[in-house]
This record gives C-alpha cells, structure tokens and sequence, in this order.
C-alpha cells in the first residue's frame, strides 16, 4: 500500500475557541457512512508538525476521538494494528483531536434522526455494536470535548506504568464501548468509574484532574497537535520517524490493509535511514 507523505503548512491552525464557535456546522456533513471518515468542523490551514519520532523504529499515531462513531467502527482493525507494532516494538501512541468540541447542535428530532440512521449505517458495515437507546434522552449536548479530556486524564494516569500504551487504547475502547454499546453519558465525570475500578486507577483522582483546568488546557494542546499534523478527519492513521510523516488510513479500513500499510512505511522508513 502506498503511503502519502504529509505536505508542510505554514499557517498556524485556529484555537480552541474558534473550533467550538466554528461547530454549528451541521453534523450531517461531517460524517460518511460508506468511506467511514469523519471531517473535523473547521477548515483551518495546519501549521507544519515536524517529525520527533526515534528515527529507528518510528512510531504509530492513532488519531480519533472517543465520542467518533467511524472510530468505533475501526476498533477492531486498530487492536489488530496496535499488536502488529508492539511486536515490532514500534510505539503506538493516541491522540484526540476533538471532532465536536464545544457542541453546539441543537437536540433536535431531525438531528437524532440523522444519528441512529448513522450509527446503524456504521453498525451494519463493521458488525460493531451501537444501541440507539442513548438517542431517547430528552436533552443532551453533541460536545466530544469531555470525553477527550476524560481520556488525557486516563492516559495520563496510566503513563508510569509499563505496558501503558496497550492499557491507553483499552482504555479508549471501553469509553466507545460504554457511550456507543451502553448508552451511557460520557460528558458526565461519574461515566468513567468502572472505567477507572477496571484499570486500577483511583476514581476520586481521576475526578480532581479531570476537573482542573490544566486538563482542559493539555486537551486544548492536543487539539492543536493533531491539526498541525494537517488532520482534517477521523479515523486517521499515520506513522512518523524522524523524518517524515505518511498516512496509513484515513477512514474506515480493515487490520490487514493497517498492517501492510505499517509495514510499508517502515520498510520505506527504514531504507531511507541506511
């Protein structure tokens, strides 16, 4: 599979705050069923992001957002990547990018309407569970911000561990699998106690940070990160060495077409460096 190489850009990509006014957009044009992309709201110019990665063995992105349901989709071909590169020692890191930060749809029927029909397009395709049962709330606002800066938390909280980024994607997983399969609420902080009761971690810390402002801030970063990647849509895929950045998927794809594409960024990574 051929990998792309991502282009420079100079201009810097817009603040949080712009993104969250930006989102009024409608959410229909975001997202495609049948190429399992779905587009972030704002289209702001990513600044270049220039490649820290060990250039000897490089390192896998995975760029997406818990509350994405083309993320969800892939779940299965990302665990498949993901153990493909801790055999080859290849790190494998998780970045959100924030696809609905700060909301800003209004709970209508029309708009929830849109997302069952979505979830079950998505469901179908990749035999993913979605239980539309979370659609039946009366009010609820469509902002991913939470749940990303949930996961910051999470992964944070993880990061002195050994083996911690294969926990990290556990943990990202039970957060889809908790809002998507469950029907749970994960812009509430309560949302994510068996998350942390199943990973060990402490609960009422989990609380505290993700309350802090620092968390909201690192979240922002990341945000900003993943646009001067020049990501413009989740899933995305890419790996880094020291040099250069390719894309492995954009969009919905499955484990094998990961895994040949890894392998041949590597391959090509690899040659480069000789």
């Amino acid at each position: 599979m051929k990998t792309t190489t991502l282009r420079n850009e100079s201009k810097d990509a817009s603040d949080l705050a712009g993104a969250q006014r930006a989102a009024a957009r409608p959410v229909e044009s975001l997202c495609d069923a049948e190429t399992g992309v779905c587009e972030l709201p704002v289209a702001a110019a990513p600044r270049h992001a220039e490649p820290r990665a060990d250039s000897a063995r490089g390192e896998v992105l995975y760029v997406g957002d818990p509350m994405c349901s083309a993320c969800w989709g892939i779940s299965p071909a990302l665990r498949q990547l993901e153990a493909e590169a801790s055999a080859r020692r290849i790190p494998f890191r998780i970045l959100v990018g924030g696809l609905r930060a700060g909301g800003g749809d209004a709970w209508t029927d029309e708009f929830r309407d849109f997302l069952r029909h979505h979830w079950e397009e998505i469901g179908a395709r990749t035999g993913q569970p979605f239980s539309t049962r979370f659609l039946d709330r009366g009010d609820f606002d469509y902002d991913t911000e939470p749940s990303c800066r949930a996961f910051v938390v999470l992964r944070d909280m993880l990061s002195d561990r050994a083996g911690a980024a294969t926990d990290a994607y556990e943990v990202f997983a039970a957060v889809q699998r908790k809002f998507y399969a469950d029907a749970e609420d994960p812009t509430d902080a309560s949302f994510y106690r068996s998350i942390c009761d199943a990973h060990d971690l402490d609960f009422s810390t989990f609380v505290t940070r993700f309350e802090r402002p620092d968390a909201k801030r690192a979240t922002a970063v990341e945000f900003r990160e993943v646009r001067a990647l020049g990501v413009r849509a989740f899933p995305t895929v890419l790996y880094r060495d020291g040099t250069s950045t390719s894309v492995l998927a954009v969009g919905y794809t499955t484990g094998a077409k990961l895994v040949d594409a890894l392998d041949a960024a590597a391959t090509a990574a690899t040659s480069a460096h000789r």
